[in-house]
Order: structure tokens, then sequence, then C-alpha cells
């Protein structure tokens, strides 16, 4: 996939979701300082991290037709 195509499926997860995945795994900010700048507690930023990813992760199964379950052990 070119970085386009993941930007796009980036930006379609839940704004709250995408914030924290901006933060955490693009621009490299820890939850802690995710949880001050949002003003939600650290445990609410890995959450949402982890949420995020769960959706990542289905949006890529489902375009590039791989089981959900599968998508680990291709990844």
């Amino acid at each position: 996939m070119s970085a386009a195509e993941i930007t796009k499926l980036i930006n379609q997860l839940p704004e709250g979701y995408r914030m924290v995945f901006n933060l955490f795994a693009i621009e490299g900010y820890t939850h802690k300082d995710i949880a001050e700048l949002m003003g939600v507690s650290e445990g609410t930023s890995k959450s949402q991290f982890s949420r995020a990813k769960g959706h990542l992760v289905k949006m890529l199964s489902q375009q590039l037709g791989i089981k959900k379950e599968d998508f680990n052990a291709k990844a």
C-alpha cells in the first residue's frame, strides 16, 4: 500500500482514535503527554490507541482480503 492509501485509512478513524494514533504513532508523544494535551487519563489514551489499531487492522484486512485472524501472521 502507498503512504497515501494508509493516510486515507487513518483519516477514516473516529476523531478521538485518529488524534491519539497520530500523536502516539506518528508524532512520538507519550501517552502521558497525550493525556495532558487532550484532558483525558493516560489509560484513556492507551485505550484509544489500542482501539485505533484494531480499527486499522479491520480496515486493512477488508481492503487486502485477509481474514482478521490471519492478519498478524502475514504482517
